[in-house]
């Protein structure tokens, strides 16, 4: 866009403005989100995990997060799961995800989550396991869409 510095600045001022709103539309539309994103963690004895994502729709979660730690020395190993509330109120529970590299190991799952019947809330689930069972186990805050 030119820029005119005729006498009176009546036309610099034009075209000024024009070019700040251009660069100020564009800068809306390219930080606009599409999606409403969201999240939560905790800890408990050994283990830290959360999760993080997008609400993509009333029925999915893309793109979804999670992650754990294992913050214990114990010789037990941390899973975290996503737990997810439809729109009538019913949990689902969803696969649990191990790491096994002892303490200071961590890991991220980038995935997605949908679900037919809606998905109204999410959390995760984080636990310290003993081979196949669980020791201690927590959600983390609920977050809802």
């Amino acid at each position: 866009m030119k820029i005119s510095f005729e006498k009176g600045g009546v036309l610099r001022k034009l075209s000024v403005f024009a070019s700040v709103s251009v660069m100020t539309g564009a800068l809306l539309l390219v930080s606009a989100p599409s999606a409403s994103a969201a999240g939560s963690g905790c800890q408990v004895d050994g283990a830290v995990g959360s999760w993080s994502g997008s609400w993509a729709s009333s029925t999915r979660i893309d793109p979804l997060s999670l992650y754990v730690a294992d913050v214990s020395a114990d010789g037990h190993h941390p899973a975290v799961r996503l737990i997810t509330r439809n729109n009538a109120g019913a949990i689902k529970s969803w696969s649990w995800h191990h790491i096994y590299g002892g303490n200071g190991d961590a890991k991220v799952w980038n995935t997605f989550a949908s679900d037919s019947n809606g998905i109204a809330a999410a959390t995760v689930e984080v636990a310290v396991f003993e081979g196949d069972d669980w020791l201690v186990a927590d959600y983390c805050s609920w977050i809802y869409r």
